[in-house]
């Protein structure tokens, strides 16, 4: 059985699958991949976090009766023609991935030539009776991006003939064990990263000349296409450095994957993933504890553990809300519409100490009140709108005429409809109380994803926490922090996707659910699969309850359409027959999560 890797991204070790009728979306394999849930993370100081733990409990295992290994994820047996060896087929693969990392860079190293334009200019009135910018601060901002431009501006024009001259035997190894040695740039980078950040903000703050270019930088598109240049605010760009780094290992397993151990690459290859995982690793400690810490007036360190967007029912409507996760308190904020020149802020809603808060069991919980769910058809028709907006945005981008004011109009319209269509499609109650008085009320479109906030806070509340008061001038300080510390920074909506990011992957996929192990007691288990779709998690499948066993062989085959998809989530449960402690509400999941795991799809 494939173990889980050792950057914590689990391997489909229990569940066949084989991918077919897929539209990449591109013309090239895109090998980067998402880590955890993939956000946008423009404009972020916060550097993200590489999960070394396993997220898989217990074991959910795909061996057959007469299989010894676990069945490889990748679409193989469906994507390649038939009569080759599994050798010839993972050598294809290889190039596949190398396509796809050759147009990752072209779009990568397009963006730092935009952020490296306005640097000349500014260099050259320095000197002037009337700078734009001072050296001093040029410096400070631009620190480091020309050297890491050059970097993979070299790494690009070697791996290019090769890619367009592509044979079997040909290596690669050599070029990503020298990017990979070359990562100390980005220590450098990652380390001035936040004082980059911060004169970018004052200097556009108090020149309007820096705040006209720095929030229109111009993005040009692929060589070969016809797109327009995007327009990308410097803080945005910024931070692809950033992004960039902490993708570096899965480039590396994708093309181990399809690697022979017999290959002349194979120890090349080891040996970069190796000190990337090492790079990444050291990155971690020395930034993660920096970056995610805000100090209160009284001088105490409170640490931000998790984030995210939630639809929060309160007046009897829906609320899109961003939820904070300290290691103390959980804070509910909205995000505040930004004024010109200034960044966004947060209005902080609510707050709960975590040594007030409960979660109340199912029996305790209330009916939620006046409840409309959106009928399925509606979701569905709202669903196809989206994907005619995205077809026509897509036939104006590859248009000669293509007018950028219709692409505007037409994404501001997807927006719309997107933003619509997270606020209206989450059914499944997640409920916070306060015990000292108001309850709240989430609605979330995934199990899986209610089961890691209830888990997060519960794994902080195992710690002796007292209860508090936040003075309005604590809890000011708290909330203004919330902009610079938050991890996810976009509503998860396709339209927020840069156009570097994998469009995910459209078709069906076929899901064998085989067994399971390692469960503690006999149980009544079954199994439910779930894929992101056009920005939010959908379960898709479901397996029987099998009764009374430590060890389920549900052997169950299940067929799951994919509308932009990129991530595969299984979740085993236990199954409540108790009938007292089955809730009013019928989007209530009463039944015991017994183990978790996903799978990035689009990789």
């Amino acid at each position: 059985m494939e173990p889980v890797s050792h950057q914590g991204m689990p391997r489909l070790s229990w569940i066949d699958t084989l991918y077919s009728n897929f539209n990449y979306g591109t013309d090239g394999y895109d090998a980067e991949g998402n880590e955890e849930q993939k956000s946008s993370r423009e404009g972020s100081e916060t550097m993200p976090y590489i999960d070394e733990s396993p997220t898989m409990s217990p074991q959910l295992s795909a061996r057959s009766q007469d299989s010894v290994d676990g069945v490889s994820p990748t679409p193989t047996e469906v994507l390649l023609p038939g009569g080759e060896s599994e050798s010839d087929k993972g050598l294809l693969m290889r190039k596949l991935v190398l396509s796809g990392v050759l147009a990752s860079e072209e779009i990568y190293i397009n963006q730092l030539e935009a952020l490296l334009l306005p640097m000349k200019p500014l260099k050259a009135t320095a000197t002037t009776s009337q700078p734009v910018l001072t050296m001093q601060q040029i410096d400070a901002i631009f620190y480091k991006i020309q050297d890491i431009y050059e970097i993979h501006k070299d790494f690009y024009d070697n791996l290019c003939p090769i890619v367009q001259q592509w044979d079997n035997q040909t290596t690669v190894g050599h070029l990503f064990q020298k990017l990979a040695s070359q990562l100390g740039m980005y220590k450098a980078f990652v380390d001035n990263y936040k004082c980059a950040l911060e004169t970018a903000e004052k200097c556009s703050q108090c020149n309007n000349q820096f705040f006209k270019i720095s929030e229109n930088l111009k993005v040009k598109g692929p060589k070969d296409s016809k797109e327009q240049p995007t327009s990308v605010t410097m803080e945005a760009l910024l931070y692809k450095p950033i992004d960039r780094v902490t993708r570096s290992t899965l480039v590396l397993h994708d093309l181990l994957k399809h690697t022979p151990s017999d290959h002349p690459d194979y120890a090349l290859l080891q040996d970069a993933l190796r000190i990337s995982q090492n790079f990444l690793s050291s990155i971690n400690e020395d930034i993660d504890p920096r970056r995610t810490a805000v100090t209160t007036p009284k001088g105490e360190t409170r640490q931000l553990v998790k984030d995210g967007y939630l639809v929060e029912l309160s007046e009897n409507s829906r609320k899109l809300r961003h939820l904070f996760l300290f290691t103390d308190l959980l804070l509910c904020a909205k995000l505040k519409k930004a004024t010109v020149g200034k960044h966004q802020q947060y209005d902080c809603k609510w707050y709960i100490p975590l040594a007030d808060l409960v979660f109340p069991s199912p029996e305790e919980s209330e009916p939620i009140p006046q409840l409309h769910a959106t009928p399925d058809h509606e979701i569905e028709d709202m669903k196809a709108k989206i994907s005619v907006l995205k077809s026509e945005i897509q036939k104006e981008k590859k248009s000669n005429k293509g007018s950028s004011r219709t692409i505007e109009r037409l994404k501001k319209k997807m927006f719309e409809y997107e933003s619509w269509l997270l606020l209206s499609s989450p059914t499944i109650p997640f409920r916070i109380h306060n015990k000292n008085g108001k309850s709240y009320l989430f609605l979330l479109s995934s199990d899986y994803e209610r089961s890691e906030w209830r888990e997060a806070i519960q794994k902080l509340q195992k710690k002796d926490l007292q209860a508090f008061a936040l003075s309005s001038l604590e809890l000011q300080v708290l909330t203004g922090s919330c902009f610079k510390l938050r991890t996810v920074h976009n509503v998860p909506i396709i339209s927020n996707k840069d156009d570097d990011e994998s469009p995910g992957l459209y078709g069906f996929l076929h899901v064998i659910v085989k067994s399971a192990k390692g469960f503690s007691h006999s149980s009544n288990l079954y199994c439910t699969l779930e894929v992101d779709s056009f920005g939010y998690f959908v379960s898709k499948a479901k397996t029987r309850v099998f009764r009374d066993t430590m060890e389920p062989e549900w052997n169950e085959e299940f067929e799951i359409e994919l509308e932009g998809s990129q991530c595969l989530r299984i979740l085993c449960y236990e199954k409540c027959y108790d009938k007292s402690k089955l809730n009013k509400d019928n989007n209530e999941i009463v039944d015991k999560i017994m183990g978790k795991g996903q799978i990035q799809a689009a990789t």
